[in-house]
């Protein structure tokens, strides 16, 4: 399944090459990760919170696991986590990283879409009577359903694509940025 997601870009790695120490970066991301949770079922009312920080996860020694946090008129869907290891190389950081916008929600989403339109394909073709007002009916209702289905799997697909593409652009700005500061990033 997940190399299904990677080919449909639903998940996506990328490697960033720093030149920090593995503590100092380690440090510099804590900063800026309120401890927590990655679970994206209880966070209705992250938004209302007034803590500063941009993400939220667990960060340790040997990798990271974080999100991006909800905010309040937020109008982007921050879907995904991100995973990561990390390994020093003489003088060199190397972050690899797996962002994962697809969560087991969207599989019931799906399922429940397509039994719905199967029965509306259905239902179309078992009230197919033989006269020429069901026909026109059919031929009608049917395309109609046809690119409705498309929209309503097409644009959560989109939305969920795109969250993945902006939680890697994110993450390669902020870790060569924590790379690059030479103070905590709190007090900047």
């Amino acid at each position: 399944m997940n190399e299904f997601l990677r080919r449909i870009k639903l998940i996506d790695d990328f490697s960033v090459e720093l030149e920090v120490e593995r503590n100092v970066f380690v440090d510099r991301l804590m900063s800026i990760v309120d401890p927590g949770g990655t679970g994206t079922i209880f966070t209705s009312f992250e938004g209302f919170s007034s803590n500063r920080k941009e993400y939220k996860g667990k960060v340790g020694n040997d990798g990271f696991e974080i999100r991006r946090r909800k905010k309040l008129f937020d109008t982007n869907m921050n879907l995904a986590i991100a995973k990561g290891k990390w390994r020093q190389r003489e003088n060199h950081l190397i972050v690899e990283t797996e962002v994962n916008s697809f969560n087991n929600f969207f599989i019931l989403f799906i399922v429940i879409l397509l039994g719905f339109y199967a029965f509306g394909v259905v239902a179309s073709l078992l009230s197919n009577n033989g006269t020429d007002e069901s026909n026109m009916g059919m031929a009608i209702g049917l395309p109609f359903l046809l690119v409705h289905a498309a929209f309503m799997l097409g644009i959560p697909y989109l939305v969920i694509r795109r969250s993945t593409n902006r939680m890697k652009y994110d993450l390669t700005r902020e870790f060569h940025y924590l790379a690059a500061t030479k103070n905590s990033p709190q007090h900047l």
